[in-house]
C-alpha cells in the first residue's frame, strides 16, 4: 500500500481514521460539529472519504447494529467498546455499500485501525465479527465466496 507524507498508508485510512473520530466523538459526546484533530492536515481525499463513511453509517445506522450483533455472539452493541463498536460500524458500512472495496480489504483496515486505537484483543474481536458480517451479505447477495481472500486472521 502506498505511504502517506505523515508515514501511514494512503489516503483510504486517512480517512477511515478521520471518521473514527468524528463517529467516536459523536457516540460518547453526542457532539456532532467542531474541531477533530488532524483534521486540518488532512488531505481533501480523505476528507471526502471520511464525509462519505459518516454519512452512510448515520444513515444505515439500525442495519448495521442489527448486522453487527447478528454476528458477534452473545455481544450487545452497549458492552463492546466505543472504539471497537465504531471501528465496527465503519468496516460493516464499508461491507454493505461500497462494493468497489475489496472485502479482505475492509477487514484488513479495520483490524489495523482497532489495533492502532483499541488494542490486540479489540483487533481480533473486529476481524472475527467483520469476517461473520461479510459471509453473511455474501451469502445474502449470493456473491462469490472468494471475495473474501486476504482476509484478516490474527
Amino acid at each position: 500500500m502506498p505511504q502517506d507524507r505523515k508515514g501511514g498508508t494512503g489516503t483510504r485510512r486517512e480517512g477511515r481514521e478521520l471518521a473514527l473520530k468524528l463517529l467516536y466523538r459523536e457516540e460518547v459526546t453526542g457532539v456532532t460539529e467542531g474541531p477533530i484533530p488532524d483534521i486540518d492536515e488532512a488531505r481533501a481525499e480523505a476528507l471526502a472519504f471520511a464525509d462519505e463513511i459518516v454519512k452512510g453509517v448515520r444513515e444505515h445506522h439500525d442495519e448495521i447494529d442489527r448486522l453487527i450483533v447478528a454476528a458477534s455472539e452473545h455481544w450487545e452493541i452497549p458492552r463492546m467498546g466505543a472504539v471497537d463498536r465504531t471501528v465496527l460500524r465503519i468496516g460493516a458500512y464499508e461491507l454493505l455499500c461500497v462494493p468497489d472495496n475489496p472485502v479482505g480489504v475492509v477487514i484488513n483496515e479495520a483490524v489495523e485501525i482497532a489495533r492502532k486505537y483499541s488494542s490486540n484483543e479489540g483487533a481480533r474481536f473486529v476481524n472475527g465479527v467483520l469476517d461473520h458480517v461479510a459471509r453473511d451479505a455474501r451469502d445474502a447477495t449470493g456473491a462469490d465466496s472468494s471475495a473474501a481472500e486476504g482476509v484478516a486472521t490474527d
